[in-house]
């Protein structure tokens, strides 16, 4: 895929579609051409098929990437992509094929989030165009042969049907039909590609179908290798558990999706000796699959895909539990990544607002994601409703804006990520573009608070039952506080006086209603008191760390709260110089605790500290950035981001005698290594840094530094 910023404006061709295909079949166009023997130069083809396509040019697929182009709100926004095709042209005669799949654009099966109720949902129709140097010469109309595909079911959730056997016999001319709505951008996130291929680590027999185990929760699907009957049929089902009896635990992924074909493909043979074939227009989230039919030899792989995100750091260390679990973040986030930030690979798919800003600063420290997220902002600000009200999923059709399942603590996605985006880059546009929407959103959440206190939304999701109550309202106030001190600040980093002045009186309202409602609260809750602390929402620093430490002494040393404690308290405990108590927790083994939920997960989070519905979501993930800022000591100056002036402060526990650490700044490589005897450091051309290093404090400048090793104060 190549980006090359085409005029937007200057399209020719006509959105298209086959009027007789079904709803749940594939329709294939096609049009025979001739390149013509004037044509000098590169040839860029463009395109866009909804909801996903498949292009092939004389037979060849164009090509490496999956389920493109990325999914939006089509009636706001359609993506196109721009491929250099001349290695797949031939002088003369030329065939061009396009296959289109439902995927999120024609979403039919009924699930909780009512996506087949969409306002864009319609039949799959493609536009595309052929241009050598600015001049089209090919172009999408009703001159376009169509008819039904071999592939003859395919849903986002439900997966494939595909019959090799299948013969077009008869070919229909393509419809003109309107296009979705949306205005047309040529897509710049990276693609969804396989970045994976894994073998099964073993294959569990009788007394059902076998089933094969990939050892790791992934997403994507299984590639088979067969041979059989024309006709025969294998079926492939995916799932993350197996219960005890070696049967496959389908129905907790069915809770949400009214259909009992969910995550499942099958494969009708041809006959014609060993065929190799995966599912094109859907993804699947599992550790098993559970594949049985009528075949005579069959081998499996299966293919772990997701957007493309580069890196743009690592942790590696001695340690085997804090590689365990730094592993997982990674795994999760990637796996929780096609062309938006999701919550889980299966059932769901959607882009919660709550587990992508509570996962942003992990996935900033490892990938390069800026873009990728600036995308996600722009499905929610189009998402965002005239009163200035979010929904808790974006892209979004008709569901997510009850107050009731979603709330400040959610809605803080508009705030919080744009503002990581400005630290870790230095880019005062991220602050900018978004701050519209943001003082939209304000208006909104005044009328929502009675007497500066919100009493609507979603509390501290997947806490432990054992873990201490506190009032909801205490959380989802905070976060609105935080949300408005986050604007304010934004504010003055663009110096808008007026902006910062509105949203400081209406910060200093909340917290007066914090303090007062809540300020002599007593609760053994942790999240409770991080909150407080990480917010700036209590007068008494030092009674308020003095009760968080109870609360984690109370818990044995355990984390003991859900999501937003877990984005809380490593962090107050380390700001305010507890560093060695949240190592403590960081470390726990058993339940609950990061170790417990890796084990158990396989390799990513889970929903839950058990595991609970879901095995692998990213929301869990805070402690990936926390082993950067607390353990690296990779921490950006507030007054100089994007890690123009650095305060490198490394805490290094005896259990890690050897760690290295990078993360690519906007100015260069930013690293820390140590082993038994040195601490070594890289400082990018363009910073400097504030090394402190136990009782060593010194400034660095760009270069690389060598001091003796020296244990962290742990307090």
């Amino acid at each position: 895929m190549a980006f090359i910023d085409m005029d937007t404006g200057t399209w020719k061709s006509q959105w298209i579609a086959y009027a007789e295909c079904t709803g749940d079949v594939s329709p294939v166009f096609r049009k025979s051409f001739t390149l013509p023997s004037e044509c000098k130069g590169n040839v860029y083809a463009r395109i866009s098929g909804l909801g996903f396509y498949v292009m092939k040019i004389n037979g060849r697929r164009v090509g490496e990437d999956i389920m493109q182009p990325a999914f939006t709100a089509y009636d706001k926004t359609v993506l196109f992509n721009v491929y250099e095709v001349n290695e797949y042209l031939a002088p003369g005669a030329n065939v061009i094929e396009v296959t289109l799949g439902n995927g999120w654009y024609n979403e039919r099966q009924a699930t909780a989030w009512e996506f087949e109720h969409a306002a864009w949902r319609g039949r799959p129709r493609m536009t595309m165009e052929l241009i050598v140097n600015g001049t089209i010469i090919l172009s999408s109309d009703s001159s376009w042969d169509c008819a039904p595909s071999g592939t003859r079911f395919n849903s986002l959730r439900c997966g494939e049907t595909f019959d090799a056997g299948y013969e077009v016999n008869a070919w229909r001319k393509a419809i003109i039909v309107p296009g979705p709505g949306g205005v047309m951008k040529e897509q710049r996130i990276p693609p969804i590609r396989v970045r994976e291929r894994i073998m099964p680590v073993s294959v569990v027999p009788c007394p059902l179908p076998v089933i094969y185990d990939f050892g790791v929760n992934l997403s994507g699907n299984v590639e088979i290798k067969v041979t059989g009957s024309r006709g025969s049929k294998v079926t492939i089902q995916y799932f993350e558990l197996l219960r005890s009896t070696a049967t496959p635990d389908l129905e907790r992924y069915r809770q949400h999706v009214y259909d009992e074909r969910f995550q499942q493909d099958e494969y009708v043979l041809s006959g014609d000796g060993t065929e190799v074939w995966h599912s094109e227009f859907g993804y699947h989230g599992f550790r098993y699959a559970r594949i049985y039919g009528d075949f005579e030899t069959l081998e499996v792989e299966a293919r772990c895909f997701h957007t493309d995100l580069p890196d743009a750091g690592g942790l590696v260390c001695d340690n085997p539990l804090i590689t365990a679990i730094h592993q997982a973040v990674r795994r999760s986030t990637l796996t929780n990544f096609h062309h938006i930030p999701t919550d889980c690979p299966h059932r769901e798919k959607n882009g919660w607002t709550a587990d992508a800003h509570l996962s942003c600063e992990q996935a900033l420290y490892n990938f390069a994601i800026d873009g990728a997220y600036e995308k996600w902002l722009d499905d929610l600000v189009e998402a965002q409703r005239p009163n200035g009200r979010i929904p808790c999923i974006a892209p979004a059709g008709n569901w997510g804006y009850d107050q009731m399942v979603c709330g400040p603590a959610w809605d803080a996605a508009l705030f919080v990520v744009p503002w990581q985006l400005y630290r870790y880059t230095g880019e005062t546009r991220y602050l900018e573009k978004y701050s519209e929407p943001m003082e939209k959103y304000l208006v909104y959440l005044s009328s929502i608070l009675d007497n500066g206190i919100c009493r609507t939304g979603l509390g501290d999701w997947s806490a432990p039952p054992s873990a201490p109550a506190f009032p909801k309202e205490a959380l989802l106030t905070g976060y609105a506080y935080h949300m408005v001190d986050l604007f304010g600040k934004s504010c003055g980093v663009l110096h808008k006086n007026e902006g910062q002045e509105r949203a400081f009186r209406l910060r200093d309202v909340i917290k007066s209603a914090f303090v007062r409602e809540y300020g002599r609260f007593q609760s053994d809750s942790q999240v409770f008191h991080a909150m407080k602390l990480e917010f700036g929402l209590t007068n008494d620093v030092a009674e308020t760390i003095k009760n968080l430490v109870k609360a984690v002494e109370l818990a044995d040393d355990h984390i003991m709260g859900g999501i937003f404690c877990s984005k809380l308290i490593l962090d107050a405990l380390t700001d305010h110089g507890r560093f060695d108590l949240a190592y403590k927790i960081a470390s726990q083994r058993d339940f609950p605790g990061w170790g417990y939920m890796t084990q158990v997960c396989a390799g990513t989070l889970g929903e839950n500290w058990f595991g609970g519905s879901s095995m692998n979501h990213p929301m869990f993930s805070e402690i990936g950035a926390w082993y950067y800022k607390a353990v690296a000591g990779f921490r950006i100056d507030e007054g100089a981001p994007g890690f123009r002036r650095i305060r490198l402060a490394p805490h290094i526990p005896d259990d890690i005698r050897n760690l290295h650490a990078w993360h690519d700044t906007p100015f260069g490589r930013l690293e820390i290594a140590w082993d038994e005897r040195k601490v070594t450091v890289l400082i990018p051309e363009g910073s400097t840094a504030t090394l402190t290093l136990g009782t060593l404090g010194e400034e660095l400048g760009p270069g690389r530094h060598s001091f003796p090793r020296a244990r962290s104060n742990p307090s």
